[in-house]
C-alpha cells in the first residue's frame, strides 16, 4: 500500500499517520490484558480520519462514519468484558453470558461493517482516498479480525455456544447478500470497491461460524490474501480517478482504458481477487471453504458463489465501459493523444499484478502461514 500511495498519492498522510497507526494497531494486538486494544484501536480510528480525507479538503462523510461507528463499539466491547470476568465467578447467572454476547456480536458488528451497519464501509469507499480506503479496510478491519479471535480464545465457551455461532452465520449471510446484489448496481468505482470489500468480510464470518480449525484456516487466509485485491482495486480506482479529474462515475470513465491500461488490469484483476474468482488471491480460501460446506450446508456454499458472481457483474460493467473508444461523426475510432501512464507506476503495477497473480496461481505459501496461525488457537477443533 505505501509503494502504491508513493505513486498513486505522494503527497498524501498516508506514508506518516499510516506509519503510526501500525504502531498503535500492533500494540492493540500485544497489549495485555487484550481489552486495553480496543482503546488503542479506537485512538487509531481517530488519526485515520486524516488520512481518509482527500487532499485538499476537510475529513468527509466516510471518514466521520468510521469514526463515529467505531466510538459506539468501545463501550460494548469494554462492558463485555467486565459480563465475562463476572460470569467466570458466577457461572450460574446464565443470563449474564446472553447479554456479553449480544454485546460482542453487536460491537463487532459496527467494527467490521456488517449489515446492517455497513453504511460506513459504503462511505469510505466512495468519499475517501482509495489507498486510504484500503488501508482501513485491511489493516483496521484485520486488528479488529484478531481481536475477535483473542476473546473466542480467552472465553472458549463463547465460540461453542450455538447462538454465537447462529449470529456468525446471520452475519456472514447478510453482507453476501448485502454486498453481491448491490456491486452490480453500483455506478462509482468506489462504491464497487466497498461492495467487494463486504462480500470479502462475509467469507471468513462464514468459515468462523464452522467452529473448527478449518474453519479458521479459511477465515485467516481469507484476512492474509486480502491485501493484495483490495490494494490493486484501489490503485486501478486512483490512477482512473486521476484521469478523471477527481470522478470516479463510470458515464465520466468511458474510453479511459486505452489511456490508463494498467490501472485498468488492476482493478479488474483486484475485483477478481475480492470476488474470489478463479486467478485471483482469494481463490483459494472461498474453494476450502466451499468444499467444507458443500456436504452439509450447500445453500450457504452456493450463495458465496453467487455473491462473487455479483461483483464480478460489477466489474465486468466497469471494464466494459472503460473500454469503450469514444467515436467521431463517422462512427469512427478517435485516437488517442494523451500521454500513457508513467514507466515508472506501470512498473509498480505490473509487479503488484504479478504478485497477485502469484498468490492466486501458488496458495501455498499463504495458506501455510494461515495454518500456522490457526494452530495457535486451540480453542478450536480439529
Amino acid at each position: 500500500l505505501f509503494l502504491l500511495g508513493w505513486r498513486f498519492s505522494p503527497r498524501s498522510l498516508l506514508f506518516p499517520i499510516g506509519l503510526g497507526l501500525l504502531s498503535l494497531l500492533s500494540g492493540a494486538l500485544l497489549i495485555k490484558p487484550f481489552i486495553y486494544g480496543a482503546l488503542l484501536i479506537g485512538i487509531g480510528a481517530g488519526l485515520a480520519v486524516f488520512i481518509l480525507q482527500r487532499e485538499g479538503a476537510g475529513p468527509g462523510r466516510g471518514a466521520l462514519r468510521y469514526l463515529t461507528f467505531t466510538i459506539l463499539a468501545l463501550p460494548g466491547l469494554l462492558v463485555t468484558h467486565w459480563l465475562l470476568e463476572r460470569y467466570a465467578m458466577t457461572p450460574d447467572e446464565t443470563g449474564l453470558l446472553t447479554a456479553a454476547a449480544v454485546l460482542l456480536s453487536v460491537s463487532f458488528a459496527l467494527l467490521l461493517g456488517v449489515a446492517p451497519f455497513h453504511g460506513w464501509v459504503r462511505s469510505v469507499g466512495s468519499d475517501s482516498m482509495p489507498l486510504a480506503a484500503a488501508f482501513v479496510l485491511t489493516v483496521g478491519n484485520g486488528a479488529a479480525w484478531f481481536l475477535l479471535l483473542d476473546f473466542l480464545k480467552t472465553y472458549s465457551w463463547l465460540s461453542s455456544n450455538p447462538q454465537f455461532e447462529s449470529v456468525l452465520f446471520m452475519a456472514g449471510v447478510g453482507l453476501l447478500l448485502v454486498g453481491g446484489l448491490l456491486a452490480p448496481l453500483q455506478r462509482r468505482l468506489g462504491r464497487l470497491m466497498a461492495y467487494a470489500a463486504m462480500v470479502d468480510t462475509g467469507v471468513p464470518l462464514m468459515a468462523l461460524q464452522l467452529n473448527s480449525r478449518l474453519g479458521l484456516g479459511v477465515a485467516l487466509l481469507t484476512l492474509l490474501a486480502r491485501p493484495f485485491g483490495l490494494a490493486l482495486m484501489a490503485a486501478g480506482v486512483s490512477g482512473l480517478r486521476a484521469r478523471s479529474g477527481g470522478d470516479d462515475r463510470l458515464e465520466e470513465l468511458s474510453g479511459l482504458a486505452w489511456k490508463a491500461p494498467w490501472s485498468a488490469a488492476a482493478l479488474v484483476l483486484g475485483g477478481v481477487s475480492l470476488s474470489g474468482m478463479p486467478i485471483g488471491a482469494g481463490f483459494a480460501a472461498r474453494w476450502a471453504l466451499g468444499q467444507g460446506l458443500a456436504l452439509t450446508s450447500p445453500g450457504p456454499a452456493l450463495l458465496i458463489v453467487l455473491s462473487g458472481l455479483g461483483v464480478m457483474w460489477g466489474v465486468w460493467r466497469a471494464l466494459s465501459t472503460l473500454l469503450r473508444r469514444p467515436v467521431s461523426r463517422k462512427d469512427r475510432p478517435v485516437p488517442e493523444l494523451e500521454r500513457a501512464e508513467e514507466r515508472i507506476t506501470t512498473i509498480v503495477l505490473g509487479v503488484m499484478i504479478a504478485s497477485c497473480l502469484a498468490v492466486g496461481l501458488y496458495p501455498d505459501v499463504l495458506a501455510s502461514v494461515a495454518t500456522a496461525l490457526a494452530e495457535t488457537y486451540t480453542t478450536f477443533a480439529p
